[in-house]
């Protein structure tokens, strides 16, 4: 299927383009960027498993998923820097955090060195041997199904099926009469992975239902991944304010102030998802 070699080239240029400014700098944008490709690149290699049973999904994604691992401590500890700054901008300079940026940049620094060292070892060839993988399982589809259908028509219906069962999944959450945190973890996950999978078939769809439902599924996922990242500074600030050797250090009024005003967005993003989910229609695409 060309527009499946198409994607992933792309993805795999993308990635590419990302590594080599991240394992220099490991700047905000680029980490972003290379994790957002990461993704993307997992969700198709699902999609290929999910279609063919010829396929070693954890040969394929277990090299990238060790370089996905490696940013993490360095984009948790930027999305948290940037979310302190945003909260210090917006209520006035009279603010003593200074510990917990230094925490912070700490996290920041570490990550990056344990990552310019992975990096400095690791072999981005790996993702064009994943696409000759890719090829050679899509290339057994001709041995099973509907042999009266080409492998092109196969390979359209059996991902338009998997695309589907995406979104049943996601339809189960939605008919759920209370949704426990848990579920808005299991909700983040799922709703990306549905989103980058409707992004490689989007050939497969009118041109007005995959911008409809691409907006629709965004507009899930991006409160949950505000409420996601708030909810992991709550998490942190706790865990500051419960250790006593830094209570000498700073000023608690500070940080007990951040940390309601986390919590008051923590449940605005909750409650904003809430509504959006619930009339998500799923349907319309099919």
């Amino acid at each position: 299927m060309q527009e499946f070699k198409d994607y992933y080239i792309l993805r795999e240029t993308e990635i590419n383009k990302h590594f080599s400014v991240a394992s220099e700098s490991a700047d905000e944008y680029s980490i972003h960027e290379l994790r957002v490709e990461i993704k993307k690149i997992r969700a198709f290699l699902e999609l290929i498993k999910g279609i063919t049973p010829y396929f070693d999904l954890r040969k394929a994604y277990q090299p990238i998923k060790k370089l996905f691992k490696a940013a993490a401590p360095i984009r948790d500890a930027q999305v948290l820097q940037t979310m302190t700054r945003a909260y210090i901008s917006e209520v006035g300079l009279d603010v003593n955090l200074s510990e917990y940026f230094n925490l912070l940049k700490q996290k920041e620094m570490t990550g990056k060195q344990e990552f310019f060292k992975f990096c400095k070892k690791f072999n981005l060839s790996v993702l064009r041997k994943n696409w000759s993988a890719v090829e050679s399982a899509l290339a057994s589809i001709a041995k099973y199904g509907d042999s009266l259908k080409s492998d092109q028509d196969k390979i359209s219906q059996y991902s338009k099926d998997y695309l589907k069962t995406l979104f049943d999944l996601l339809d189960g959450f939605r008919n759920k009469s209370v949704l426990e945190e848990k579920d808005f973890h299991d909700i983040r996950i799922l709703c990306k992975k549905s989103r980058y999978t409707l992004e490689t078939l989007s050939s497969l769809f009118y041109p007005e239902s995959f911008e409809l439902m691409n907006k629709n599924l965004k507009q899930i996922h991006q409160p949950l991944g505000e409420w996601h990242d708030t909810d992991a500074a709550i998490t942190l600030l706790n865990q500051v304010l419960a250790d006593k050797t830094l209570k000498p250090l700073f000023s608690e009024s500070s940080y007990n102030d951040m940390l309601q005003s986390f919590q008051v967005r923590k449940q605005h993003f909750n409650d904003l998802f809430l509504e959006r989910f619930k009339t998500l229609n799923l349907k319309e695409i099919f």
